[in-house]
């Protein structure tokens, strides 16, 4: 017969190990195609979003399978479509609380303005532009802290400038550092280098600009000393992305290469005092919108000359060195 003190120490060992699976830090990039979306799940059960993806449709079935109804923290990089559009879709149909923005005003295009408008009316949602050094109030046990922004207005019509108004954002938690760098360019890379010195170490990349050779320079590579890089990228896009040149690079600097082409790529930290090393796992919601391509290769694709054949579409899996 089990005791009544052997009972409630085994009750007590798994709400331990309950308590333990909720303070993981998981981080999420989102299979939306040709586009940026990453979804964040904090120790302390609140949520962001940062960016979302060029279709609400792709954002709306990720969010939807994860059972989510309300987002804590809404985030838009810089004005292109290819980050704001699903986040229009995230605002009808989802309790946003904050929402962080540039105040980069991209004049050729309008929907970015109807995105503000969506989150200026969203009820209790505060929006903020912050600066670069701001440490942002997301989790107490999560170092999250601003590396680039535009926080005082500006218009352009280039793109490259507003890649370069991008918000880069770095987490810290558990000994993991993980660098997400939107669509900034090598000009943005130097002058991080330059401010935050060996604050820039980061053992998880987002690779900027879906791997266009503009982004994630030698040097910012040797920087950053990613040992894990998330490209989200489109296939068969017509920019090309991800270009050769990156891919030498990522590669050439010891970093294990992944992409959003095999599916939405989830990254889980472990809480302190169970490891450090980052649990790297694929979901596989996206075939059911869009089939992969049966004539490119399959599962396991290791050699970066095979990887050339397919005309700038990373086949599915890691690539490493």
């Amino acid at each position: 017969m089990i005791t009544t003190r052997k009972l409630l120490s085994s009750l007590a060992i798994l709400l331990l190990a309950s308590s333990s699976l909720w303070a993981q830090l998981r981080v999420t990039f989102v299979n939306v195609g040709q586009g940026d979306a990453v979804f964040i799940e904090f120790p302390n059960g609140r949520t962001a979003l940062i960016d979302g993806g060029p279709s609400g449709t792709l954002i709306d079935a990720f969010l939807k399978s994860k059972g989510v109804s309300k987002i804590d923290y809404v985030a838009l990089t810089h004005p292109h479509s290819d980050h704001y559009r699903g986040l229009k879709k995230v605002f009808t149909n989802y309790q946003v609380d904050h929402y962080y923005d540039t105040k980069a005003e991209n004049v050729d295009a309008a929907g970015d303005n109807n995105l503000r408008e969506l989150a200026a009316v969203e009820p209790g949602c505060a929006t903020h532009y912050p600066k670069p050094g701001d440490v942002l109030n997301w989790d107490p046990k999560v170092t999250v802290k601003v590396f680039n922004a535009c926080w005082e207005p500006v218009q352009m019509h280039e793109n490259d400038e507003t890649n370069n108004c991008s918000l880069v954002i770095r987490l810290y938690y558990n000994g993991n550092g993980i660098l997400l760098t939107g669509d900034a360019n090598s000009e943005i890379e130097q002058e991080l280098m330059t401010h935050f010195k060996s604050g820039l170490q980061s053992n998880i990349l987002k690779v900027g600009h879906h791997g266009s050779r503009t982004s994630t320079g030698a040097d910012f590579l040797s920087r950053v000393r990613p040992r894990y890089s998330f490209i989200s990228v489109g296939r068969n896009n017509k920019y090309g992305h991800p270009h050769n040149e990156t891919l030498d690079r990522l590669s050439a600097s010891g970093s294990e290469i992944y992409t959003t082409l095999s599916g939405t790529q989830v990254m889980t930290i472990p809480p302190p005092g169970y490891g450090v090393e980052p649990h790297i796992s694929v979901l596989d919601y996206w075939q059911a919108c869009q089939p992969p391509d049966p004539s490119e290769p399959g599962e396991g694709l290791k050699d970066l000359v095979s990887l050339r054949q397919l005309s700038g579409a990373l086949a599915p899996g890691a690539l490493t060195r």
